[in-house]
């Protein structure tokens, strides 16, 4: 197991919230990284402690139980293991960047309660759900007509809220609804009328979380959040923020004091500028050795700003890229390797998937079809007579 962690900067204040994206979605990629030992790295800069990743680690399994049991169609126990990974995800917040979890928790027990007959748990499932995760859709084409329908009807009827984040110190990351708004102080407005998720990091604090709920009555609220620095982790912003700053060709200034304080053997760093429209952004990634300081890979992709479409990009260049260097595939000597990028098509489906669309008895009780998207890999190759990716400082070179 080798300790690595991923931390992204911003060319741009204005493209903090894109850099804070990219890092959530860098570290929900390593969850499924072998190797990868990413866990006490990751409570040392979010802030949270033991109790939480355990709580952590159990809702994501009943999630998984619990979506298998709706599967299934065991719809009663469906609904208690995915209503106790809602609870466990609820009391996990603090360690919860990446709200995709707790978004199919709450996707999958309103389907559950629905098909249930529950149609007023189904209904204040997927009003919170509208409320504060709107981009998590019901895909037709997984879930039938009566619970897209249920999700529809949950539709919020204004969107005249607004909130306003202060904060001690300022200049940390407000995140609203699991989604990074700007640096504080900062007023998001077009919210939702129903309760709303406030999170108010800072790298290497203990995060400060609030729920508020805005009315007809009280359409703006206001958050003070107070944020304490763990003394061990002193320095750890100023550190990450100068990361803008720095050549990326070598893994030393404050490269490595990030990687020191969060004791890693290998950093990856995502810097984010802009990209060549408004609705994109470059993304830079480099992964170094921390013993060496040696640069092992870097990247560059050009990604789509849109929720959900940035966060696709980062976590198949992450997982592409960690793997390759945790356990390269052309041998131990990576000088002179050269990289492409190879898109294939739809893959056949597995026969022993498991998946909700390998129910054929189940398609045929409510209809629909099965979609397979493409996959992008990145395969490593030795260096021919083309220069593709070649680096003269002899690292793996991922052209995205």
């Amino acid at each position: 197991m080798q300790r690595v962690y991923v931390v992204a900067a911003a060319l741009d204040p204005e493209l903090e919230d894109e850099a804070a994206r990219a890092a959530a979605a860098a570290r929900a990629a390593l969850r499924g990284v072998p190797g990868a030992d990413w866990e006490a790295a990751d409570q040392r800069f979010l802030g949270y402690d033991d109790n939480t990743m355990a709580r952590l680690r159990e809702a994501r399994v009943q999630l998984e139980e619990g979506r298998s049991a709706y599967i299934d169609l065991r719809l009663d126990e469906a609904v208690q293991l995915l209503s106790s990974a809602v609870d466990g995800f609820n009391q996990a917040l603090s360690a919860l960047e990446d709200p995709s979890d707790l978004g199919n928790a709450l996707l999958y027990l309103g389907a559950a309660q629905a098909f249930n007959g529950d149609n007023r748990g189904a209904t204040e499932t997927f009003r919170r759900l509208r409320v504060q995760m709107p981009h998590i859709v019901p895909d037709p084409n997984e879930f039938p007509p009566a619970v897209v329908a249920r999700w529809e009807a949950a539709e919020p009827r204004r969107t005249d809220g607004q909130i306003t984040i202060e904060s001690d110190p300022s200049g940390a990351i407000a995140y609203v609804d699991f989604i990074p708004r700007g640096l504080t102080p900062v007023t998001v407005d077009g919210l939702a009328r129903g309760e709303h998720s406030v999170r108010v990091t800072s790298p290497g604090s203990t995060p400060y979380i609030e729920n508020t709920t805005l009315t007809r009555r009280r359409r703006q609220q206001t958050v003070n959040a107070f944020l304490m620095a763990h003394e061990e982790m002193e320095g750890l912003p100023e550190a990450v923020a100068g990361i803008a700053g720095h050549s990326l060709q070598v893994g030393d200034g404050a490269i490595a004091e990030v990687a020191r304080l969060l004791e890693l053997d290998k950093i990856g760093v995502i810097r984010v500028s802009y990209g060549d429209s408004q609705d994109t952004v470059k993304l830079e990634l480099v992964m170094f050795d921390v013993a060496s300081q040696r640069r092992l890979l870097r990247g560059e992709v050009q990604a789509p700003r849109a929720f959900g479409e940035l966060e696709a990009v980062v976590q198949r260049s992450i997982t592409q890229g960690v793997e390759n260097v945790l356990r390269p595939r052309v041998g131990e000597d990576t000088e002179g390797l050269q990289t492409e990028t190879v898109i294939t098509g739809p893959e056949p489906a597995d026969e022993d998937d498991d998946a909700l669309t390998k129910k054929w008895w189940f398609w045929t009780a409510i209809g629909g079809v099965v979609v397979v998207g493409a996959v992008v890999a990145i395969v490593a190759t030795q260096v021919g007579g083309d220069d593709l990716g070649q680096d003269p400082g002899g690292q793996v070179v991922f052209e995205f």
